[in-house]
């Protein structure tokens, strides 16, 4: 009786293993929702970096811009951004998004 135990703990553990490999892993996404039309341009002065955020895996366009103590999602759009951005390339940071 013991040896049917073990021999069926031992497939149970065995199936839980195979599950557990053939489920993918998830990685949590942060998106911008929505983006700041208006913004200060001075804000570009302080910011450490940047990364363009596109609609493929999150629902809009941004980019998101980092300082020191936030991350602030910018319209694309604004011209402010666009010409900043040109100046600053090595300030892109690749990422997931």
């Amino acid at each position: 009786m013991e040896l049917k135990l073990a021999v069926l703990l031992l497939a149970s553990v065995t199936t839980l293993l195979h599950i557990s490999t053939a489920i993918p892993n998830t990685q949590v996404v942060n998106c911008c929702t929505q983006v700041a039309n208006k913004m200060n341009p001075r804000i570009l002065k302080i910011a450490k970096g940047f990364e363009i955020q596109r609609d493929h895996i999150c629902a809009i366009k941004a980019v998101i811009v980092h300082t020191l103590k936030r991350a602030l999602c910018l319209n694309p759009s604004n011209k402010h951004v666009q010409k900043w951005m040109k100046k600053n390339p090595g300030k892109q940071v690749h990422s997931r998004r």
